[in-house]
């Protein structure tokens, strides 16, 4: 680390196991791959929420979700949402 010139910072810095997986960056590492963090996803819902219950227009929802889906696919190859979009009935946003 020496040659990055960075140094650990004590409440940053976790040694231990990684075999259940761990968040990062918003994505989930894990022995089965690369996944968007649950957490992640749940903020992502409570903004849209949020867009939504300050009457934002449709198209300005739909830029949000497009826009999230961009950065999420540059992590990762396939993503199921289907799901947490049910779960939380934002099935009908039309995010293409």
């Amino acid at each position: 680390m020496a040659a990055l010139k960075v140094e650990k910072h004590p409440d940053k810095t976790c040694i231990g196991r990684i075999a259940k997986g761990f968040d990062f960056l918003g994505y989930r590492f894990s022995p089965q791959g690369l996944a968007v963090a649950v957490v992640t996803v749940e903020r992502f819902f409570e903004r849209v929420r949020r867009l939504y219950e300050q009457n934002a227009t449709a198209s300005r929802i739909e830029e949000y979700a497009r826009r999230w889906l961009i950065w999420v696919r540059s992590g990762v190859s396939r993503v199921e949402l289907g799901k947490v979009g049910e779960k939380a009935s934002f099935s009908e946003v039309d995010v293409s």
